[in-house]
């Protein structure tokens, strides 16, 4: 018996993919971990604020700050 077809298995919607679709869909992926990661910071921001009587609106502090922290980790600079 021969097995090469259970061997030869591949993914065939990344050879499908056309190269703007695949930017696309890296894009979007990028985008909504930027957002979620803006969203955890925010909240966090807002409990701190709220535990210490700050006004709220210094919680979007908190959500820029572990933005930058996330676009500095994840982007490739010279020091990578």
């Amino acid at each position: 018996m021969n097995d090469d077809n259970r061997s030869n298995t591949k993914n065939d919607d990344v050879e499908t993919r056309g190269f703007f679709a695949s930017l696309l869909v890296g894009l979007v992926r990028d985008a909504i971990k930027m957002i979620f990661a803006f969203a955890i910071g925010t909240g966090a921001g807002a409990i701190v604020c709220w535990y210490y009587g700050i006004p709220l609106a210094f919680s979007i502090l908190g959500g820029i700050l572990v933005l930058g922290l996330a676009l500095a980790l994840t982007t490739d600079s010279l020091f990578s």
